[in-house]
């Protein structure tokens, strides 16, 4: 009969604690689907992330092949109705060959046809000036500051003659923007304007550079002056 009794109490302590271990891995089981649950869900956030970046590098090659078509080839905007209004001819390379032509008073181009329109006006006669002036000193600066004078002049004359032709030749190609039809011929056509722009800024500093040369010959006479009154002081 103890038996009995020892057993009956000992199942009813034990169910509630069984009971209750039974609810606690239950309730243990559900958050545990919730967390998995809440990372399956991250996962597929994270995945719909990446194929939304994917899709839009696919949009950006997509649109970058797009562009590198539209600025490939040959528009012929480069070369459209070309006209070279900055050239002095070949002849007018350099210094040296400016100064050869205005010894001259004449020479090839476009800057040695106008030195032989301008020479005839003013002749420079070396001869004449040096059988007045004897002095090696003098004779040599009349030479260079003649041909000076004249590069300077024609090239001033040449270059005024020029900026109307080159005022209507841009206003040409100002005209044809409206005209462009695609992307390439808008960036060619504009390239184009620029580099004309260029070359009139080029055309600008060479007579900056012809008055540079023009004004060092005429203090070149001060210190001619300079060094004579320098040599008649120090006569015994």
């Amino acid at each position: 009969m103890k038996k009995i009794l020892l057993c009956m109490l000992i199942v009813l302590f034990s169910t509630p604690l069984y009971a209750n271990w039974l609810e606690d891995i239950w309730r243990s089981s559900l958050r545990l689907e919730k967390l998995q649950g809440g990372l399956l869900d991250k996962q597929g956030q994270m995945l719909d992330v990446q194929r939304g970046i994917l899709s839009s590098q696919k949009d950006i090659e997509s649109l970058m092949r797009e562009v590198n078509r539209s600025v490939t080839g040959s528009s012929g905007w480069g070369s459209y109705q070309f006209h070279d209004y900055q050239s002095y001819g070949s002849s007018a390379s350099d210094w040296a060959n400016v100064m050869h032509m205005a010894e001259n008073g004449r020479g090839e181009g476009y800057l040695g046809q106008m030195m032989g329109d301008l020479s005839a006006q003013f002749p420079a006669d070396r001869s004449l000036f040096n059988q007045g002036i004897h002095n090696d000193k003098q004779q040599k600066y009349y030479a260079l500051q003649t041909q000076t004078i004249l590069a300077a002049r024609a090239a001033s004359h040449l270059d005024y003659n020029k900026i109307q032709d080159q005022i209507q030749y841009q206003q040409m190609l100002q005209q044809q923007i409206e005209k462009t039809k695609d992307l390439k011929a808008a960036v060619d056509l504009n390239n184009r304007i620029q580099v004309e722009g260029n070359l009139s800024q080029l055309e600008i500093l060479r007579q900056v550079a012809l008055l540079n040369q023009q004004q060092a010959v005429t203090e070149q006479a001060t210190m001619n002056v300079a060094l004579s009154n320098a040599k008649f002081l120090t006569k015994e």
